[in-house]
């Protein structure tokens, strides 16, 4: 697996930037993935931040994977398109299923949190990724 078959899995329907860093950032510390299959991530203005997320999520949208949909809010959200979807259907099947089934509950974690209270459970779990932080606790 590469660590973009990872962030294809991950997005499912939807996911806004910040649910996006912080369910690969947890999938990253908290899985026990291969760390070839894991981004790295340093401490930015929203807690941890992988940019190497970004380059992939530009070449899964150019291959038809992936579509950017405005927010109305100033940044892009992410979602898997029809053939997108397919991928990650055989990707997930490839996968090692413990692996899947935790990406599956980081990602349930993060969406069920609003932007506050995410980043403040990020950062009493992960003190270091706060330390340029903008967001005032």
């Amino acid at each position: 697996m590469r660590k973009r078959d990872w962030l294809l899995i991950a997005l499912g329907d939807r996911l806004e930037p910040i649910q996006v860093q912080k369910t690969l950032f947890k999938f990253a510390e908290e899985s026990g993935a291969p760390e070839a299959e894991r981004y790295e991530f340093v401490p930015y203005n929203w807690g941890p931040c992988s940019f190497a997320i970004y380059g992939d999520l530009g070449e899964l949208r150019e291959e038809g994977l992936v579509e950017f949909e405005a927010s109305g809010r100033g940044w892009n959200v992410y979602r898997v398109t029809g053939e997108g979807a397919r991928a990650a259907k055989e990707l997930r099947e490839k996968a090692d299923s413990d692996l899947v089934k935790r990406m599956d509950d980081i990602r349930e974690y993060v969406t069920s949190r609003s932007f506050g209270r995410l980043l403040r459970d990020v950062y009493a779990d992960y003190p270091e990724s706060a330390e340029r932080s903008l967001f005032e606790k």
